[in-house]
């Protein structure tokens, strides 16, 4: 391989087309691989960055044909170019709307990207291609478009699980997902460009909301749970995250809600806290009964824990909710009656 550059003096680098040496010296300085075809195809010049590219010296080169330059398969079509170009000479991209690959001498292809120019002489037109190699360029945008279609796929999971909105630093709704939609009870349309105060339901301090925006105001992630209201006057509660999102200058330029809903989880909280506050009411009206209770033997009495005697049914009362009526059991019907010099009745002995 040769780094020949041309000298003050040379005019031509095959048969007889004559190339200022101006023109040539410019030419070795582009960082883009250039070669420089005749009407027939015939390469007439490379520069330093071809022969580094292509792995041919000059000599190699103009020996050979532009097409050979790349794979078997974008050659036909490379001459349709060539012919269409000559006959309308103009400046334009190749290859703006294909992938088309260069091939080394090594039999190695590579992407690459190709504009053609005229140069015009006194022998005709000639064409000149400005090769580069796009192979780095390809890389990233792989990985660029591998990146996209995760966040893609990530945004669908998210959106299918959470609650999205997006604002602007004022607070302002700029993005909400189906989800936001589908639980407000509102449409897209009527959610954009304006604040959460559309969902408010009035239920949090104001203290509890400037708490929050401090919190993102200061590039802080904040966190809570927040009762909303929908559309339809029906109350929702959501499982709230606030991620502050920052432009160059350091400060926040969007905020990211993510939310997720737990109104039946807080409607158990709510209703197991009714049923603890109904519990402790309960036992707090509750009068038992409980230890050892002296009961006299022949007016059975009962003395109470401060010494005190009474009839048992003013002690039953003072301590449970029982209330009480008056009778006589078979036993004692049957006493009173022989007492008396009667017979007894039949008792009810269930």
């Amino acid at each position: 391989m040769s780094n020949k550059v041309p000298q003050s003096g040379e005019t031509t680098l095959r048969g007889a087309i004559q190339i200022p040496f101006s023109d040539l010296a410019v030419l070795e300085m582009v960082p883009d691989a250039i070669v420089i075809a005749g009407r027939d195809g015939v390469i007439v010049f490379v520069n330093f960055r071809a022969e580094m590219m292509f792995g041919y010296s000059r000599d190699e080169f103009l020996k050979m044909d532009l097409v050979s330059l790349m794979p078997e398969r974008f050659r036909e079509s490379h001459r349709a170019h060539q012919i269409e170009f000559l006959s309308k000479p103009g400046t334009r991209p190749m290859g703006s709307r294909l992938e088309l690959y260069g091939l080394k001498k090594n039999g190695a292809e590579f992407p690459v990207a190709i504009s053609l120019s005229p140069f015009q002489h006194g022998e005709g037109t000639l064409a000149v291609a400005a090769v580069r190699d796009v192979s780095e360029l390809k890389e990233v945008a792989e990985q660029l478009k591998q990146k996209v279609k995760e966040l893609a796929d990530f945004k669908s999971a998210l959106d299918e699980h959470s609650i999205l909105a997006i604002t602007d630093p004022r607070g302002v709704i700029t993005y909400v997902n189906d989800k936001f939609c589908q639980i407000s009870k509102y449409s897209r349309e009527e959610l954009l460009g304006q604040d959460h105060r559309i969902i408010n339901s009035g239920y949090h301090s104001k203290e509890f909301w400037r708490e929050a925006w401090t919190t993102i105001a200061h590039g802080k992630v904040w966190k809570g749970e927040v009762r909303n209201r929908a559309k339809d006057g029906s109350f929702y509660w959501v499982d709230a995250t606030i991620i502050p999102l920052f432009g160059i200058n350091g400060k926040p330029v969007q905020y990211v809600a993510i939310r997720t809903e737990i109104t039946a989880r807080k409607q158990a909280e709510e209703e197991r806290e009714r049923l603890i506050q109904e519990l402790k009411s309960a036992l707090a009206e509750v009068k038992t009964l409980s230890g050892l209770l002296p009961i006299c033997c022949a007016c059975k009495k009962v003395r109470d824990d401060r010494g005190y005697w009474s009839q048992i049914e003013a002690y039953i009362s003072q301590r449970s909710d029982a209330m009480f009526s008056h009778g006589y059991c078979p036993d004692c019907i049957g006493q009173l009656y022989e007492s008396a010099g009667l017979p007894a009745p039949e008792a009810d002995q269930k």
